[in-house]
């Protein structure tokens, strides 16, 4: 199903242009207080259109002054696909702008350069420049997909503008008709939800829109070590990750590439494994964590599968 439907996406691209306000969300777990100078950069720049979403994922809640642009949400259990649904669902913005709670912002112009983004016609996302450590990729682009081994590498911190294949959870923004028509963010991507962004830009492209890499628009990524989705243990978030990234496999790899996949993550799993215990040369709880979160995320689409 093409996004909305196709008399929205030929309108848009006849030159129909939004309105231009902006749904700011940032969902939030076990951070207290972290989100404080975000949401004071933020109100610098907000237009009487704007607002800001803070989603309050359990715990105790956040402390953070609100006032009439800035609002408190709570989603419970954690979950971070669930928690961006919740922010879409209280909000009437055009444009919906995805910022993690660990991030801050590099430009003053910053909510402009998304909002002149969506002129262009046919762009359904955009993706932000992150000032990330991760991304140590000096290549030209700022993401590559592999579809024979689903490795992804993404580097959204390359200084030309492009179209993208992706986008970042940290650091990007939706059209409202875009996220809508898909249904919005897939909610079984559970515990540290990766590949979630991921599998939302590959169903927005399927819909037939654009996603468009703006290097202007630019933030940094902190990383908080504590809290957020790296909240959980090594196990806990070996277990997830595999889950997810079986569970994405099997909602969009090809089944000529079925093969090449699982070599491909067996050996990250060895990667990843290495750590002395006992005489062993490989962590034998992670390779059980990543073996059943593999088969769980297998399970889980099996039976979602619609």
């Amino acid at each position: 199903m093409l996004c909305g439907t196709q008399k929205t996406v030929t309108a848009i691209r006849k030159g129909r242009l939004l309105s231009g306000s902006i749904d700011i969300i940032i969902p939030t777990f076990a951070r207290k207080g972290s989100v404080t100078p975000l949401i004071n950069s933020i109100r610098k720049i907000l237009t009487p259109s704007d607002n800001v979403y803070i989603v309050w994922q359990g715990g105790e809640k956040p402390d953070e002054a609100v006032d009439g642009n800035v609002h408190f949400i709570r989603s419970s259990p954690p979950n971070l696909p669930k928690a961006r649904n919740r922010g879409i669902a209280e909000g009437k913005g055009d444009i919906i702008l995805f910022l993690d709670d660990d991030v801050e912002l590099l430009c003053e112009n910053f909510l402009e350069i998304h909002r002149r983004a969506y002129t262009s016609p046919g762009i359904g996302a955009v993706a932000g420049y992150i000032d990330d450590p991760l991304f140590v990729n000096q290549g030209a682009s700022c993401s590559v997909y592999d579809e024979t081994t689903g490795e992804i590498i993404q580097n959204f911190s390359v200084s030309s503008s492009q179209d993208a294949i992706s986008f970042m959870g940290a650091h990007m923004s939706i059209r409202r008709e875009a996220i809508a028509g898909i249904g919005g963010f897939d909610e079984r991507f559970k515990g540290n939800a990766l590949w979630e962004d991921i599998d939302c830009a590959f169903r927005i492209r399927k819909a037939g829109w654009r996603i468009s890499y703006c290097s202007d628009a630019k933030v940094r990524h902190l990383r908080e070590q504590k809290g957020g989705c790296r909240a959980s243990g090594r196990i806990v978030y070996t277990y997830n990750q595999f889950a997810n990234t079986a569970y994405f496999a099997a909602r969009h790899a090809q089944k000529k590439y079925y093969r090449t996949w699982f070599v491909f993550w067996i050996y990250r799993l060895e990667y990843l494994s290495r750590r002395r215990f006992l005489w062993l040369r490989h962590d034998p709880l992670m390779v059980m964590a990543a073996m059943a979160g593999a088969w769980g995320g297998i399970v889980r689409c099996l039976i979602y599968k619609k």
